[in-house]
């Protein structure tokens, strides 16, 4: 409901990515959890930019404040 218009496909390619998370976290490796985050962040942004979303920049959280792993740079004027 919230978000309308995305194509399943978007969402569904991610499925890979989060499983390489999950599968990092089980294994209790940091080195493949670091390279997984990155690419599921990758994957995020990639969908981001294709839905003309590219305000909402995904990144490695940098602290532990709320929202760090999100970035909101300002919109380029046309």
């Amino acid at each position: 409901m919230l978000y309308s218009g995305i194509p399943v496909s978007n969402v569904t390619t991610l499925k890979d990515p989060l499983q390489s998370v999950s599968d990092a976290i089980a294994a209790k490796d940091g080195r493949k959890f670091a390279k997984a985050f990155g690419n599921l962040t990758e994957g995020c942004n990639s969908c981001h930019t294709s839905m003309g979303r590219s305000f909402i920049a995904i990144r490695v959280p940098t602290g532990p404040q709320p929202f760090g792993n999100q970035l909101f740079p300002p919109q380029r004027k046309p």
